[in-house]
């Protein structure tokens, strides 16, 4: 028996739900329930109305499953949790877009004494469509962080860390990898039992593989913890500087820097959260953009087994330097994106987790290729045990 297109994924969907809803292996608890081992399996199915994500670009159904395996471990004065697992996805009539991504992690964390912090370490390869170059690309993503903090006096301590990040791309010489090298230092001054204030400096350096460099330096001031009554999260707001390494990108670029994330319990049943970043980056052609998103997402949970949500969100991307500049012109490009997405999310059992997902963005841009619409809906379940 043959099934067209549009029955493939209803049929996706039953072959699914019906496995997940098996017998789920037990939780493997070992040293009477100090270290843990859970394994998750997911399966979905979506509709993308524009894979790559750039104007005129196709639309595909795309049947994905993932498996993940987790390791936690909570004794003694370092905990552990470290997780390995691989994202599978098979696109309908893009076939050329399939992937097999394997990720892996591990967090070692210090709670308790005088200092405590945590050492990350992560791999995973990444396939998506990249916004910033109107295509898809496929990338290995390494990173390691060390982060530390340490009270000095009653209301005083210091915070600090150290990290390294590489984005290396997978089979298209034309992008540019790219290592980046940062450290940062914070003061916290205790305001109440439910405030810090606080003010910290961030240097990075970043390299590329077309042997081009950028060195950042940020000043930011914030808060931390309950901004104001029943809003709690962290806000700062400071100025960035990023100066290109080499002759050809042109001078300094100035600006401010953002970041914030906060939640705001309207009820029992019924919250808010907002995010804003603001930031410097750098893309696969080796452009430095200057980065701006911002968030809303309301949240209702009906009950302990059904939860629905929506959101929407804003972005906008300037192309700096002389990269930036549209061809043979002395603009420079410059993106401006909305979106918005609903969720409902449904709870059968401790194993058993369904979730429908509808989102839609659109992408304002002076460069015509990057003016462009995308929709998307997905339906996925997940067992963890």
């Amino acid at each position: 028996m043959q099934f067209s297109v549009y029955q493939r994924p209803f049929l996706v969907i039953a072959v699914c739900s019906a496995l997940l809803t098996q017998q789920a292996r037990a939780l493997v608890s070992l040293n009477d329930g100090t270290d843990r081992i859970y394994v998750t399996g997911t399966v979905g199915v979506s509709r993308d109305s524009n894979i790559f994500a750039s104007n005129g670009g196709g639309g595909d159904y795309v049947y994905s499953g993932g498996l993940l395996m987790e390791y936690t471990r909570k004794a003694g004065w370092i905990g552990v949790n470290a997780s390995i697992g691989v994202d599978v996805s098979r696109f309908d009539k893009f076939s050329g877009e399939d992937f097999q991504n394997p990720r892996f992690s591990a967090e070692f964390t210090k709670q308790t004494g005088r200092t405590t912090g945590s050492l990350t370490l992560s791999a995973q390869r990444q396939s998506r469509a990249d916004a910033a170059l109107n295509t898809r690309n496929t990338s290995w993503n390494y990173n390691a962080g060390l982060n530390a903090h340490y009270p000095i006096i009653e209301r005083y301590s210091l915070s600090g860390g150290v990290s390294y990040n590489l984005t290396k791309y997978v089979d298209n010489p034309a992008y540019v990898d790219l290592a980046s090298y940062s450290a940062n230092i914070n003061l916290f001054y205790i305001l109440s039992n439910e405030r810090d204030l606080f003010a910290g400096y961030r240097f990075r350096y970043s390299d590329t593989s077309r042997n081009t460099q950028d060195t950042d330096h940020a000043f930011n001031v914030g808060i931390s913890g309950r901004i104001i009554p029943r809003v709690n999260g962290r806000v700062s707001v400071g100025y960035q500087v990023r100066t290109p390494n080499d002759d050809v990108a042109g001078a300094s670029y100035g600006s401010t820097t953002a970041s914030a994330s906060v939640a705001f319990a309207m009820s029992k049943k019924l919250s808010l959260t907002g995010r804003v970043a603001k930031d410097f980056s750098t893309t696969a052609s080796d452009t430095s953009i200057d980065v701006t998103t911002a968030g809303l997402d309301l949240q209702y949970s009906y009950s302990a087994m059904f939860t629905t949500g929506a959101g929407v969100g804003y972005g906008r991307n300037r192309f700096l330097g002389r990269g930036g500049l549209i061809p043979g012109t002395d603009i420079h490009r410059d993106d401006t994106s909305f979106d918005w997405g609903a969720r409902i999310s449904y709870v059968y059992s401790q194993n058993l987790q369904t979730t429908l997902n509808y989102s839609y963005m659109k992408n304002w841009s002076n460069v015509s290729f990057s003016d462009f619409e995308r929709s998307s809906w997905s339906l996925g379940a997940s067992s963890r045990w």
